[in-house]
């Protein structure tokens, strides 16, 4: 049994799960996933559960997609949550006894463990790194970050996707952590052609070179850096063109800061658009620009350069676990829009070397195929199955650290 997000949730904790649940189900493993929706984007239709029948769906109704697991949702909202989960897995274990239950996001955390303890059910969690940050930054109240941290240390297997927030877990007594790298499907993310109808309609010249950022805009993916970054950076080439797919709360500040540099007819502001659509707009790029704050392992860091295009993302440990600086990608200084300008303009100059590096970085991302990926999780899954019993205390049995899967 799955409980985490799946589409339409605009986030890449439903894309990551989705992709590993389609790929159980297709090898003939029996899955039940029950997932948040809002009632606005069930009126028409749960075209996940259309497509794929394999999977036995069930919602429950949340008045909004949260986005933001690295700061926490409003009380009312986590409340409410509660409810729903409680509700519906109780419907679905009186009538149906998995062998495991796997949480495909951290703020589940808090919810789904107690339940599967009652019901003496091994339980797995998947995290993506958010919740890990925003508690080391500070971004949760001490009562929060203390229940869910105990909710996980009753976990019997938490997975990450990156070597270095494992480490950082470690600090905050979670020890039981493997480490699978995040999958990238590797057919539908590959190198192709720019998309004509797709230039024309964004009003981008064959000459252009295109810059494209890709993410839900918050805060810690510091997306007005992009824009700060193009205002000293587009009286020296002229011909760069932006191109921002996504939404959030940052888009408002972005936009602002274009008004105010004069940037309006060199800036495209997509917003969501779906998955489906994703490898077109990375392949419309020469230059994919990342400059979070902080990651995990951005799934857009392995789309990009599964396409082929030039990653050029904050030098932070996330980044760092998958690109090698010059030869898979380039790295900048976070923060530093100086730097992120001169790297851009370097990059924007030389396109043979920009081409060199997609090559090399299509290569080395073949690391991290679905297939692997699936593979890790299932040796994952069948340990926590043969093991993951309750100990006298009422606790799960943890698991060592190790890594598992291949490395970035």
């Amino acid at each position: 049994m799955y409980v985490g997000t799946l589409p339409p949730h605009p986030g890449g904790s439903a894309v990551s799960s989705s992709q590993l649940l389609v790929a159980l189900a297709e090898r003939g493993h029996e899955t039940v996933a029950v997932a948040p929706m809002t009632a606005a984007a069930l009126a028409s239709g749960d075209a996940f559960a259309a497509r794929h029948p394999r999977i036995r769906v069930r919602r429950f109704v949340v008045p909004y997609f949260e986005m933001a697991p690295n700061v926490p949702a409003a009380e009312g909202y986590r409340r409410a949550q509660r409810a729903q989960i409680e509700r519906v897995l109780s419907d679905v274990l009186a009538h149906h006894r998995p062998d495991l239950i796997w949480i495909g996001r951290e703020n589940f955390a808090w919810d789904v463990p107690p339940i599967a303890r009652a019901h003496a059910i091994p339980c797995v969690l998947r995290t993506a790194g958010s919740m890990t940050i925003g508690i080391l930054g500070g971004g949760f109240p001490e009562e929060l970050a203390t229940s869910y941290l105990e909710q996980c240390r009753g976990i019997d297997q938490i997975v990450a996707p990156a070597q270095h927030l494992a480490d950082r877990m470690r600090t905050l007594g979670l020890n039981h952590v493997r480490v699978v790298p995040n999958a990238v499907d590797l057919e539908r993310f590959s190198p192709r052609p720019k998309n004509r109808d797709l230039m024309r309609e964004l009003g981008i010249a064959p000459g252009d070179v295109v810059v494209a950022h890709v993410s839900n805009l918050k805060g810690l993916k510091r997306p007005v850096d992009v824009v700060e970054s193009a205002a000293r950076a587009l009286p020296r080439r002229r011909e760069l063109r932006y191109v921002l797919v996504g939404d959030g709360p940052a888009r408002a500040a972005m936009q602002e800061a274009c008004e105010r540099h004069g940037l309006g007819e060199r800036f495209r502001f997509v917003g969501w658009v779906d998955y489906d659509r994703v490898p077109e707009y990375i392949n419309l790029a020469d230059i994919v620009v990342m400059p979070s704050e902080d990651e995990a392992q951005a799934r857009v860091y392995l789309e990009t350069q599964a396409c082929g295009r030039l990653l050029l993302a904050s030098d932070i440990p996330g980044a760092r676990e998958v690109i090698a600086d010059a030869l898979t990608g380039m790295l900048f200084r976070k923060g530093d829009i100086e730097d992120l300008t001169e790297k851009t303009l370097l990059a924007a100059a030389n396109r043979e070397w920009r081409l060199a590096v997609g090559r090399r970085a299509r290569e080395a991302v073949a690391a991290h195929s679905l297939d692997g990926t699936v593979d890790a999780y299932l040796a994952i899954f069948g340990e926590v199955v043969r093991n993951g019993r309750h100990s006298q205390d009422g606790r799960y049995a943890l698991a060592p650290l190790a890594m598992l899967g291949p490395s970035a």
